[in-house]
């Protein structure tokens, strides 16, 4: 269903402004209390914070976005690259020295 930008919808029991999400640039947060949240950047940089309600979206990470993947036993992570998080190379590393973050 394709809804051009400003129509109104009923969504749940409120009555809802709606606009297409697509091709639309953002960062994906998570606040402390472990909740994810979408914000989107104005050129002025102010910003609308979205509450993540899909189930199953499609994201791309940019290539500045210094981020890593990380397997620790059977547990897979997505991080800041080693770099920004201080972590040594193993194989420079001390002996017996934690590396988890």
């Amino acid at each position: 269903m394709n809804m051009a930008a400003g129509k109104k919808v009923k969504y749940g029991n409120h009555m809802a402004d709606v606009s297409p999400a697509a091709g639309v640039r953002g960062v994906l947060c998570k606040s402390f209390d472990g909740r994810y949240f979408f914000r989107v950047y104005a050129q002025d940089h102010s910003f609308i914070d979205y509450t993540v309600r899909h189930n199953d979206l499609q994201v791309t990470i940019a290539e500045d976005e210094l981020a890593s993947f990380y397997r620790v036993g059977d547990e897979h992570i997505l991080d800041h690259n080693p770099g920004v998080l201080g972590l040594e190379s193993a194989e420079t590393a001390p002996a017996n020295t934690p590396r988890e973050p």
